[in-house]
């Protein structure tokens, strides 16, 4: 069948271009931005970042521009909508997001554990990029991340509190590494550093992760324990230090979890009051 040769669905007010993350051209990102209509408050524009931006970043626009257009926007603060993609046409990139969302771990696979220098590069690098654009309200970004992405927007709460004001981590992979993200929490909640109290999380999970019983990997998937996993984190670090919050969506697998979380994620981490919760 021939392929259908109308013009390509494109996004209003949006723009997409390559970056090497220190000049290597070993760690190439692919940056998706989404902008208001109206002008910046006067402090700048607040700003959601997504992995996985091949995947979410137009879902994640859509929604918030279906709010605004249904009349919904008013618990949704005008923000630039950031996806951190990945070279390509796939919507994941395995090799990329393995290396770029996971934490340094002991005995964690080659070719993974390099979060450290992916939030450096948004924080030294992505950040200004966009402030040559906008003007960026600095004290209010926030990350959302799925899966592999969820690790690192855990990874940037415990390591560095103080770069998202919210940060959203849905169904994050938690049994990577043996467990080596959860040994994190553990030492966060046991003495959290300077700068967390200030910080909210969201955490979200699929009700049938763990509980899919078809196809090859359903015995890898309950072992995994997705979603018993998530509740777990959400209870270890309440009262903790940072807002926590917990969300389970009824009758989603890992998958078909994203858009539900994405829609969850927006009022979360883009309030009109920056203290307001969603």
């Amino acid at each position: 069948m021939a392929p259908y040769r109308g013009a390509p669905v494109t996004l209003p007010r949006s723009a997409c271009w390559e970056m090497r993350a220190g000049g290597d051209p070993a760690r190439h990102h692919r940056i998706l931005l989404a902008w208001p209509e109206g002008p910046p408050p006067p402090g700048g524009f607040p700003a959601l970042f997504l992995t996985d931006g091949n995947a979410t970043f137009a879902t994640a626009v859509e929604a918030s521009r279906a709010r605004a257009w249904r009349g919904e926007a008013e618990d949704i603060v005008p923000a630039l909508i950031v996806g951190l993609g990945h070279p390509g046409t796939g919507p994941f990139d395995i090799p990329g997001r393995s290396r770029d969302y996971t934490p340094p771990a002991p005995g964690a696979p080659d070719g993974t554990g390099k979060a450290d220098a992916f939030l450096s590069f948004i924080e030294t690098e992505l950040v200004p990029a966009l402030e040559r654009r906008f003007p960026v309200d600095r004290a209010r970004l926030a990350l959302f991340g799925h899966s592999f992405g969820g690790l690192l927007a855990l990874h940037a709460l415990f390591s560095r509190p103080t770069l998202f004001c919210r940060l959203v981590a849905a169904s994050p992979s938690l049994w990577w590494a043996e467990g080596a993200v959860m040994e994190a929490a553990r030492r966060f909640a046991a003495s959290p550093p300077k700068g967390a109290e200030a910080a909210a999380l969201l955490i979200t999970a699929g009700g049938l992760e763990g509980r899919e019983d078809r196809g090859p990997h359903a015995a890898l998937r309950a072992a995994r324990r997705m979603a018993g996993n998530a509740r777990d984190l959400a209870a270890l670090l309440m009262g903790r230090g940072p807002q926590v919050e917990f969300v389970e969506f009824p009758g989603e697998t890992h998958g078909s979890v994203i858009p539900a979380a994405i829609a969850r994620a927006l009022p979360f981490a883009l309030p009109t009051s920056p203290g307001a919760t969603a």
